[in-house]
């Protein structure tokens, strides 16, 4: 009778201490996911292979994100297409991104700079180059959470270098009218179709060509023969070209001769511009 007492008074502590352990885990999980009343909301959208950012003011952009030091972020994140893996290395974030559900997590980020965002999900063919920046700026200085090349909607890998980090010398603001075209055909993100329309696209040093993109997802004109190349985007980049929208590149200052380019969303997209 004594052993099965102390049989249950050993059951009831074990239960105890459980229920204790839970409570207690909940209580961090819930501390984790609340986040601040003046939190500001960023939807992180993640797609085969790249993410998108869209701020509260309905700002979006895409291959980068812009912060400002000590405001809490809280972050709503899915996916469009597979499971992917929102992860900022330098401040331990690490959600889930997965069709059709949204996660949630929060942060202030203390320290500004510049770091990586990845995926840590094994998401398909490009999932090594699925990446993006995190730009955290200076509480002193004013917010850049709306740069103006930010493109409205798309997405893409942030690539070395990232197709929205900054302007390049022989993109065009469009004031110039163009002397040739260059399309990015419909279908042109599968592997395999025609990446781009001609190939090679002949023009004269000095001409501005307009890229159309005729395809349902985002891409680039980069220079370079891909991303491991260590000229690449040095001659002209069109940054992110959304579905339906056009871009310039001025040859102005381009040397006669074959000039490689690729898509930095999608690098097995490649042509050709022949200059004269």
């Amino acid at each position: 009778m004594g052993h099965a007492i102390i049989e249950w008074i050993y059951v009831g502590a074990v239960i105890c201490i459980l229920c204790w352990v839970g409570a207690s885990a909940w209580n961090v999980e819930h501390q984790l996911e609340a986040a601040p009343p003046d939190a500001e909301t960023i939807k992180v959208i993640g797609q085969q292979w790249f993410w998108t950012f869209e701020h509260e003011d309905g700002t979006k952009e895409v291959g980068e994100l812009h912060v400002n030091q000590n405001v809490p972020y809280r972050f709503e994140i899915t996916s469009q297409d597979v499971i992917h893996d929102f992860n900022v290395p330098d401040f331990v974030i690490l959600m889930d991104a997965v069709p059709g559900r949204i996660n949630t997590l929060w942060n202030v980020f203390d320290v500004p700079g510049e770091y990586l965002i990845q995926c840590r999900e094994y998401c398909g063919l490009l999932h090594y180059n699925m990446r993006a920046k995190l730009f955290v700026e200076p509480a002193s200085a004013e917010s850049t959470t709306s740069p103006a090349s930010a493109p409205t909607t798309g997405a893409a890998p942030a690539a070395s270098p990232s197709p929205t980090s900054g302007s390049q010398t022989n993109q065009t603001s469009g004031a110039a009218a163009p002397a040739a075209t260059l399309t990015i055909p419909e279908g042109a993100s599968v592997q395999g179709n025609p990446a781009y329309d001609p190939d090679p696209l002949t023009v004269t040093a000095g001409d501005v060509v307009e890229v159309s993109n005729q395809d349902t997802v985002p891409h680039t004109a980069t220079s370079g023969s891909g991303p491991e190349d260590p000229e690449t985007g040095s001659q002209f980049d069109t940054s992110i070209i959304d579905a339906g929208a056009t871009a310039q590149i001025d040859t102005a200052n381009l040397a006669a001769g074959d000039h490689p380019f690729y898509c930095s969303v999608h690098p097995y997209m490649l042509g050709t511009m022949k200059v004269q």
